[in-house]
């Protein structure tokens, strides 16, 4: 079975993932390597209330919350969420986090946080359905808002394919990949074209390396801004 609804992989996908990785001790975390790059702009920017949108197993909620910040995680593994949820409760870190799919209308009222982050999330869904995920972050983004994220770039699909064989390609740069899991390799073209109507403070595209220098991963490190009203054009971006 493919295990993919609606142009993203299931639930029961990423509850394996997390699963074996779990099972293997191999559940590393890497926030000094996808989140440390962002606390500058979130510190400049006073941010207090923030969700982590496909937050995994937690550990980005989990160090944001240790400087104080108000953190709400979110993701479609139960898997993930049950061990965030424990490692929380044993540092005693007040983070919530939620079983929630996020590809559909999020469960939050309109400007409620002051920054969103999603640490490679974004490229795991179509171009429609990546669409309209950053809709529902624009929406629960209050006015001058950060959008924060790490997502897979076009130069990650060799060194991704190497390790992770395609089943087929669905769309120009979407595969669904042998065990379920979809994966889209972002152009820098997509990327302005979904924040369009943001400012965008910084559109980077970074490598990370193995000891030996060979490329692990590429992918676009993105910050932006939600407009302050829907006139935002005549109004100066601030300062991160």
């Amino acid at each position: 079975m493919e295990n993919i609804e609606a142009e993203y992989a299931c639930a029961a996908v990423w509850d394996e993932r997390h699963a074996s990785l779990l099972r293997a001790g191999t559940d590393r975390n890497q926030s000094e390597k996808w989140l440390a790059c962002f606390l500058p702009a979130l510190s400049g920017h006073n941010a207090l209330d923030l969700l982590d949108l496909g937050c995994g197993t937690g550990y980005d909620s989990l160090e944001l919350a240790r400087r104080g910040m108000r953190v709400t995680g979110i993701d479609y593994s139960e898997v993930a969420v049950a061990q965030a949820r424990a490692m929380a409760l044993a540092e005693q870190l007040p983070v919530k986090f939620r079983e929630v799919d996020i590809a559909r209308p999020l469960p939050f009222p309109p400007n409620r946080f002051d920054a969103v982050i999603s640490n490679l999330v974004l490229h795991s869904f179509s171009k429609d359905v990546t669409r309209r995920i950053i809709a529902e972050v624009k929406r629960s983004l209050k006015p001058g808002g950060l959008f924060l994220f790490h997502a897979n770039s076009t130069e990650d699909r060799l060194p991704r394919l190497k390790h992770q064989r395609p089943a087929r390609e669905l769309e120009p740069d979407f595969y669904l990949l042998d065990g379920g899991q979809t994966m889209h390799f972002m152009s820098e073209e997509f990327c302005r074209e979904l924040l369009a109507a943001w400012s965008i403070f910084e559109l980077q595209h970074v490598r990370t390396f193995d000891t030996e220098g060979n490329v692990l991963k590429c992918a676009w490190r993105c910050i932006a801004q939600k407009p302050f009203s829907q006139h935002d054009s005549d109004v100066a971006p601030a300062h991160l």
